[in-house]
């Protein structure tokens, strides 16, 4: 009997249960993940909460008119409709693990979006919301869930920015540092949506501050980074700045060093960002670094607008 309670007690697991869910959201997209908003044209926003929990909440406009006595006929003419606008928790998903970003995508040919999510798994997951609701406590369905790379959070493990093509034909992962994925999306014969094999996009020594999906119409579908890139030796080109101010050499003298330095805005210094935008050829199913402009140096986040 001692041996017993002592391998019951090794296989024993303990699982927390908050008391009051936290409050603080990392991320939010909008879209239409259920049956009930996309017949009636509504907005739902998913928001990812800090513990993993990510919540779903469906926008309600309703009418509310005023007094309808009919002895008051001049009245009920004056009195105007208020428009009320709430919030309607749909589902909340707890799944105990560190997300850190997520979108939402449109498949092409489909009626509702499915939310793409990140975390610290070294894979991210695309989730469908159909069959759930808060009443039954069902969880997402998981269409596709690819791994990519070692788990936990690492700067060069894709994850931590997502974005998605407004056509639903691509989405992009990518990673505080270098490594930038593409997936290519699209349905088989049977209308299972499926993902190719990802496309590689990295560039080394760069870091990622932002990562949106750019509306190209129907051509190739275009990704816009905020990044900035710095160079092998950036320790080594600042102690040499330091040695020459210090040792009042004059700026003419500076720019005469056969190239081992790095002027302050140009790419490579380290300090200047770059608005970067990369595009997937669905022909020749290749994704290049097509062009990029300086951007402002307190530049911190994206936003696309159609």
């Amino acid at each position: 009997s001692t041996m017993t309670s002592v391998t019951s007690a090794a296989a024993m697991k303990l699982l927390d249960v908050r008391l009051k869910h936290a409050g603080s959201i990392l991320a939010s997209t909008i879209g239409e993940f259920t049956s009930g908003s996309g017949g009636g044209g509504g907005q739902e926003i998913a928001c990812l909460r800090a513990g993993g929990t990510i919540d779903l909440y469906r926008i309600v406009i309703s009418q509310s008119g005023g007094d309808d006595d009919a002895d008051d006929e001049d009245e009920d003419e004056d009195d105007e409709e208020e428009v009320t606008t709430t919030m309607k928790l749909v589902s909340r998903v707890e799944t105990r693990s560190n997300l850190r970003s997520l979108r939402a995508l449109r498949i092409s040919g489909s009626k509702r979006d499915v939310l793409v999510v990140g975390s610290d798994s070294g894979c991210f997951s695309v989730l469908d919301f159909e069959n759930t609701s808060n009443n039954n406590n069902n969880a997402p369905t998981i269409l596709h869930c690819p791994p990519f790379g070692k788990a936990s959070i690492r700067r060069d493990t894709p994850g931590q920015y997502l974005a998605s093509d407004p056509r639903g034909r691509a989405c992009m992962i990518a990673s505080v540092e270098k490594r930038k994925l593409v997936y290519v999306v699209h349905r088989d014969s049977t209308g299972k949506v499926t993902l190719a094999s990802p496309l590689e996009a990295h560039r080394p020594r760069t870091l990622v501050f932002d990562l949106v999906g750019v509306d190209n119409g129907y051509d190739n579908p275009i990704f816009a980074a905020l990044e900035v890139q710095y160079e092998e030796y950036e320790d080594g080109v600042l102690r040499e700045r330091k040695r020459r101010e210090q040792s009042g050499e004059t700026a003419a003298n500076n720019n005469n060093n056969n190239g081992e330095d790095v002027e302050i805005g140009q790419p490579g210094d380290g300090f200047t960002k770059q608005l970067a935008y990369y595009e997937l050829d669905l022909g020749l199913n290749h994704v290049s670094r097509r062009w990029a402009a300086k951007a402002h140096r307190t530049a911190c986040c994206l936003a696309a607008v159609p």
